[in-house]
C-alpha cells in the first residue's frame, strides 16, 4: 500500500479462530488483532486506496473500519432504505475497485447485496448464489460468483 498515512506491506487476514490479523509482510510480525468473542470473522479485504477495510461473519454484519486507527466506522446491519441485511454468516465481502463507495457481499442467505458505504443504503440484492467462501469478484461491472 502506497497510500499517505497507511503501513506499507500490511496485510491483513481472517484465522480460523475467528480473528483478524494485520501482519508485517516483510518481518511476518503480527501487528494487530481483532477479536469479538460473539462473532467469527470469516472474510475481510482493503479497500483499493488501503485507508479501509471490510469484515463480514458469522453475526451476519458487514463492518468497515479505518486503517489507521483499526476502529469501525460503519457497521451495515440493514439497508439505510429499509431493505433487509444479511440474515446468515457473511462469508465474503469485496470492495468494488471501479467505485470506490461500493461493498459487494454474501453468504449463506442466498443473498448477494451491493452496499453504499456514503448512505449505508443497499443498491441492488441478488437473489440465488449461496457463498460458503472467498466467491465472489467484480469486474468491468459485471459481478462473478461462486456458489455451493
Amino acid at each position: 500500500m502506497n497510500a499517505p498515512g497507511v503501513t506499507k506491506n500490511v496485510i491483513i487476514a481472517t484465522n480460523a479462530d475467528g480473528g483478524l490479523y494485520h501482519w508485517h509482510t516483510t518481518s511476518g510480525k503480527r501487528l494487530n488483532k481483532i477479536h469479538d468473542e460473539y462473532n467469527q470473522l470469516l472474510t475481510c479485504d482493503y479497500k483499493p486506496d488501503g485507508l479501509e477495510f471490510l469484515t463480514g461473519g458469522s453475526d451476519n454484519y458487514v463492518r468497515l473500519y479505518d486503517e489507521q486507527t483499526r476502529q469501525e466506522k460503519l457497521c451495515l446491519i440493514n439497508g439505510a432504505n429499509g431493505e433487509p441485511g444479511h440474515s446468515l454468516r457473511v462469508f465474503c465481502a469485496k470492495f468494488s475497485k471501479e467505485n470506490e463507495n461500493v461493498i459487494i457481499s454474501g453468504g449463506w442467505d442466498k443473498n448477494i447485496k451491493m452496499w453504499d458505504t456514503r448512505t449505508g443504503a443497499i443498491e441492488r440484492n441478488i437473489c440465488g448464489p449461496f457463498i460458503c467462501g472467498d466467491s465472489i469478484d467484480i469486474h468491468d461491472g459485471y459481478i462473478l460468483t461462486g456458489s455451493y
